[in-house]
């Protein structure tokens, strides 16, 4: 076995424990999100992290959050298209990080 393929292994042990199956999806919904969403999904969220089946997005305001939240079935079938049925099972959608003020 040769260092790389033993330092690939153990990548993907790490991401498996991490509950990270999928990281080849988790790389297209990155790469090609805009492609893959319908709206208002490609221009108001930000894919985070595939885990266990379920996407968590990043809303691009506090009020996104809600309109996301009522389009879900739209992406979900978007994404078992793309990907296969239940690949993506749920998506959760959290709120924008508070922004800081500057000092």
């Amino acid at each position: 076995m040769s260092r790389l393929e033993s330092m690939d292994g153990l990548v993907a042990r790490a991401l498996k424990n991490l509950g990270i199956e999928r990281l080849d999806v988790m790389l297209s919904l990155v790469n090609e999100w805009e492609e893959l969403t319908p709206e208002p999904w490609s221009s108001h969220a930000t894919p985070l992290l595939l885990k266990g089946g379920e996407l968590l997005v990043e809303a691009a305001s506090s009020q996104a959050v809600t309109l996301l939240r009522y389009a879900v079935g739209d992406l979900l079938r978007r994404l078992d298209e793309r990907f296969g049925v239940g690949v993506v099972g749920s998506v959760r959608v959290q709120s924008p990080p508070p922004r800081t003020r500057p000092t």
